[in-house]
């Protein structure tokens, strides 16, 4: 950024290099306990981020919560003190939660057999296939059907 205006001669003007904000290395969840400060609380969420760099938000939608990050924990704890002290909401922070995914890595077979006896004819039925991943994202699910005997 540059501190004059156009009439300062070119060996006169000065600039500054941008700060340098890293990037936060601790995130957890905060929760405001009750629904009528939702107001404040956004307010102070929105404040502290526009005053620290190295303060930021994001909400999850996969879980429904707000996550805070920041260069600690005990740089979230005050954080979280100052929402109580100066807003007078009851927040609660804690570990955010973590979405596991699995998907498959080889072609699996499978083999179940139903068997129930509860009176009268009883059902079976043995199943038998294979899952394995889809190589192309836009590809149809493909099930075959190789009912035999019944």
């Amino acid at each position: 950024d540059t501190f004059v205006d156009s009439k300062t001669p070119p060996e006169e003007q000065v600039t500054m290099e941008s700060m340098y904000v890293p990037n936060p290395v601790i995130s957890m969840s905060i929760k405001n306990m009750r629904s009528k400060d939702d107001d404040n609380f956004s307010k102070a969420l929105a404040r502290f981020v526009r005053e620290d760099p190295t303060f930021r938000t994001s909400f999850n939608p996969e879980n429904k919560e707000i996550v805070i990050s920041g260069m600690g924990e005990l740089h979230l704890d005050i954080y979280a003190e100052r929402i109580r002290r100066e807003y007078g909401c009851q927040v609660e922070i804690g570990e955010p939660t973590v979405n596991y995914r699995e998907t498959l890595t080889e072609p699996v077979d499978f083999d179940v057999v139903y068997k129930r006896q509860s009176g009268g004819r009883g059902q079976f039925a043995a199943i038998r296939g294979s899952m394995e991943l889809l190589e192309d994202k836009g590809a149809e699910v493909e099930f075959v059907n190789k009912v035999t005997g019944g």
